[in-house]
């Protein structure tokens, strides 16, 4: 059994025009992540998380439960609740390798896809001097929220991939592929999605039939121009809901009524990091600096939607260990011409 896992402390300084800037210190969180083989062919991979809220709470929970079986050495089965490789973000910057500092991750990121209930095949094999990688599975899928009451009708038109029971009998099938065409794999393309044919509840006539589609392409390259090792990563994605008209008028004394929206959001980010590993300076060598443009657009006039955010990031990070990096982030993030400026101060711990 082998456990790693991270903690993560971090303070935050926030100012928008017009409002009362804010400044915050809090142990962000801490996760482990269980490991337990069985024997050569049978592992067990668990996330548990424990967090902490703004108002002081903590929350606890499980955050992938799988089970792997090894059935070669270019392909393992996997089932349980999982986080499906998808893109750049969820599928390479987790929470151990994010060079961008975790103060305020990618504006364009985290529309998509989340962790579900299913089973699945993932490997790799060699093609020459190139590599792939792959996942496909098969999932429960999200569910479409879909409520004519006053409380939840600004969510109408939403995803939500929490629950562990599905809502009807139609499963999701997801995909992830990755191209590596260099020998030395300093290059990767990914290709990743998954298609929902029904996301509504069973028997919904209204909403049953309603299908969801993903899709992220990524890439992440790194090369050492000695003395300064560069990489570069960026993805883009987008989510596409059909038969989005939801219009209706609530029927109580509310009387909200839900304009019809083309229920399509994207997002994207580019990036770029810099470190002197080749340096002869100790200070020098464990310095990186790191460089983020993104965006994400919501669905047009759905009420959960909002205006297009485009965001900016500069992090300072210098590792004290390889296993702790000190970062100093700087976000801005941009909306109807309003300009929110946050400064981040993180200190990251992994084991």
């Amino acid at each position: 059994m082998m456990v790693p896992g991270y903690a993560v402390t971090m303070y935050q300084y926030s100012n928008t025009p017009g409002t009362t800037p804010t400044h915050n210190f809090s142990p962000v969180g801490i996760a482990a992540f269980p490991i337990v083989k069985y024997n050569d062919r049978l592992f067990l991979d668990c996330a548990l998380t424990l967090g902490a809220n703004s108002d002081g709470s903590a929350t606890a929970g499980i955050g992938e439960l799988v089970g792997f079986y090894k059935i070669n050495d270019y392909m393992t089965a996997f089932l349980g609740n999982f986080s499906p490789h998808y893109g750049i973000y969820l599928g390479i910057l987790d929470d151990f390798t994010d060079r961008f500092g975790t103060g305020v991750g990618p504006v364009g990121m985290g529309h998509g896809l989340a962790n579900q209930n299913g089973v699945g095949i993932q490997g790799g094999f060699q093609a020459g001097y190139s590599k792939f990688t792959y996942q496909v599975y098969a999932a429960n899928g999200p569910q479409l929220i879909a409520d004519t009451s006053a409380a939840d009708i600004g969510s109408t038109g939403m995803l939500k991939y929490d629950p562990y029971t599905d809502n009807n009998r139609n499963k999701s099938v997801g995909w992830h592929v990755g191209f590596l065409p260099f020998s030395n794999s300093c290059l990767e393309l990914t290709f990743s999605g998954e298609y929902v044919p029904k996301t509504g509840a069973s028997g919904d006539p209204n909403f049953e039939n309603i299908n969801a589609t993903s899709m992220a392409f990524g890439l992440n390259y790194y090369h050492v121009f000695n003395p300064i090792m560069v990489r570069v990563l960026g993805e883009y994605n987008s989510v596409r809901v059909t038969n989005y008209h939801y219009s209706w008028q609530v029927t109580d004394s509310t009387s909200i009524v839900l304009p019809d929206f083309n229920n399509k959001q994207n997002g994207w980010f580019a990036g770029m990091t810099l470190r002197a590993t080749g340096s002869q300076s100790h200070f020098l060598s464990n310095l990186e600096f790191a460089g983020r443009l993104g965006a994400y657009n919501p669905p047009k006039d759905a009420l959960w939607g909002g205006a297009q955010t485009t965001q900016t990031t500069f992090t300072i990070t210098y590792y004290l260990t390889w296993a702790i990096p000190l970062s100093f982030e700087y976000d801005a993030l941009t909306q109807n011409g309003v300009t929110q400026k946050i400064f981040s101060t993180v200190l990251f711990f992994r084991f």
